[in-house]
């Protein structure tokens, strides 16, 4: 039978699966906690530097601008499409050698090569340079989440998984709030001091120096991933017990044939992720240009928000997915994901045109939480319907979908509103605004769609048939 909403689905009798979490198989041994706990803690920290180092451009808008005397639409491309392009495209290479190769030495080598471009980012002198730079940033965080899923759902057991996934993505938030609390107090040291000289570079302004000094604990971090324990694989397909490494074709198939569940799942999360990364790249700039404030004030302003609310939202979604789950609801991840995001669309959109920095801000902090709630059960929701040889190449064709659309696309959106919209850099709140009521209901709208096709996938996991 070929995939039909909530029919079951047979793909091929040629190979029949087996699960390797079999009583007495010796995948199905997990890491001891605390190795298991170190790993967690590790790719934890390397995904707050991803962030890190992705967000803080949205801090240093302008400066930059004034720099290379660039538009906001021009500045979007580098927040945007100048990262998610390479981070996109090169995801799908290495996801498929995370599915066969060290995870490990795949983390550990992305960490290493994405801070060097960070800090690359920092010498540059022209916006070609700074955009060529930024496209190695995003080529070397490309190498971090297909093999940290893995290594995480490898490392825990089930019962565990989702709170352990929903910790990995407090990254997003620790990290984007971080960026902006610390990057603000960072560029205003610099400032203050004017900068300084570097033998064979020359004078860096604080907008270089500030990028230099978010880029370097990367290097340090990269060396002590390389002490994790790598776990054994669990839940792959075989014959007759024996893990196949499946071709590229077979991967192509399990998604075509479950469409209906992984293009909804991806097209929803991007539709978040639009939401999500547009107004994150915008806001510290909108408090700064509608409100006054500083930059340092902007930055610690949103950047706590995005800490706080933006952690809160990923455990929220982590224990309402599992309350669902206790009441029988095989579709709870996606049934959370689209609750919450009917309940952020009214605080996303009223946030910004408050009028009054206090109120859009106290608005704000539940339309964040709502908003990021979907985190960690949507990676959850998709490595559990997926067998392992495939959970790399699949978070990758994930990760493909939702940055196209939702970083490349999402930032320049809002940007595009507030230079060809509205035509006016003073409302550029409107643009927030807009984006928000147009990508949550299209959202809540894909995930509604997609219940009862994911229940079907959910009670088919581990019992999968691939050719």
């Amino acid at each position: 039978m070929i995939w039909s909403g909530d029919e079951a689905l047979q793909v091929g009798p040629q190979q029949m699966s087996t699960s390797s979490t079999a009583a007495g198989d010796p995948a199905a041994v997990y890491p001891e906690p605390t190795k298991a706990l170190y790993c967690l803690i590790l790719l934890f920290l390397a995904y707050i530097l991803s962030f890190i180092d992705r967000q803080i451009l949205s801090l240093l808008v302008g400066p930059i601008r004034e720099e290379f005397g660039i538009t906001d639409f021009q500045y979007s491309l580098l927040q945007g499409a100048a990262f998610a392009l390479l981070y996109s495209v090169a995801g799908l290479p290495l996801g498929r050698l995370a599915d066969r190769y060290s995870r490990k030495l795949i983390v550990s080598g992305s960490v290493l090569f994405w801070s060097l471009m960070t800090m690359g980012c920092g010498v540059t002198r022209d916006f070609s340079q700074l955009f060529v730079a930024r496209m190695g940033v995003g080529a070397g965080e490309a190498g971090l989440s297909p093999p940290a899923y893995s290594l995480i759902l490898d490392s825990f057991r089930p019962e565990q998984a989702g709170f352990a996934m929903s910790f990995y993505k407090l990254g997003v938030y620790v990290g984007g709030g971080i960026a902006l609390v610390v990057g603000g107090v960072l560029f205003d040291y610099f400032s203050s001091i004017g900068g300084f000289d570097l033998p064979f570079i020359g004078h860096l302004k604080a907008w270089q120096l500030t990028l230099i000094s978010v880029g370097a604990p990367g290097l340090l971090l990269s060396v002590l991933l390389l002490t994790i324990t790598e776990p054994t694989r669990k839940d792959l397909v075989g014959e007759a017990g024996k893990a196949i490494q499946l071709p590229i074709s077979s991967v192509g198939r399990f998604i075509w044939v479950r469409r209906r569940v992984y293009l909804t799942l991806f097209l929803g999360s991007s539709m978040l992720a639009m939401a999500g990364y547009g107004s994150a790249a915008w806001y510290p700039e909108f408090l700064f240009r509608n409100y006054g404030m500083t930059k340092s004030e902007a930055g610690y302003s949103f950047g706590m928000i995005l800490l706080t609310a933006g952690s809160a939202g990923v455990m929220f979604g982590a224990w309402m997915a599992r309350k669902l789950s206790d009441r029988g609801y095989k579709d709870a991840n996606i049934r959370t994901i689209f609750i919450t995001s009917l309940l952020a669309l009214p605080l996303t959109v009223a946030a910004p045109i408050t009028g009054d920095s206090q109120m859009t801000l106290l608005i704000l902090w539940p339309g964040v939480m709502m908003g990021s709630s979907y985190l960690g059960v949507m990676a959850v929701a998709i490595v559990v319907i997926t067998p392992n040889q495939m959970r790399g190449q699949i978070t990758a064709v994930y990760i493909f979908v939702t940055n196209i659309l939702g970083m490349a696309i999402g930032t320049s959106v809002l940007a595009a509103f507030t230079d060809f919209l509205y035509q006016d850099d003073g409302l550029l709140h409107y643009s927030i605004a807009t984006a928000n009521g147009l990508f949550y209901p299209v959202a809540a709208v894909l995930f509604w769609y997609c219940l009862a096709a994911y229940r079907v996938s959910f009670e088919e996991a581990g019992q999968w048939q691939v050719e």
